[in-house]
């Protein structure tokens, strides 16, 4: 691990993102049920994680 981010929705710690050393990606590490479905998703941005997560909280509502 090179770095990690907390992943928080609303104030609540959720997971967290975690950099490989090789400095190309970030992995989720979810520990609540509100992004588990993204436990272990690779991104090439951290910055996506928030569009990824409303993506698919608009998917569930309808």
């Amino acid at each position: 691990m090179l770095a990690s981010q907390i992943i928080e929705i609303d104030g609540v710690f959720v997971g967290s993102l975690i950099q490989d050393t090789e400095r190309r990606a970030w992995r989720v590490h979810a520990i609540h049920d509100a992004v588990r479905p993204f436990h272990n998703h690779v991104l090439d941005n951290p910055d996506d994680l928030p569009r990824h997560l409303e993506q698919a909280r608009d998917e569930a509502i309808v």
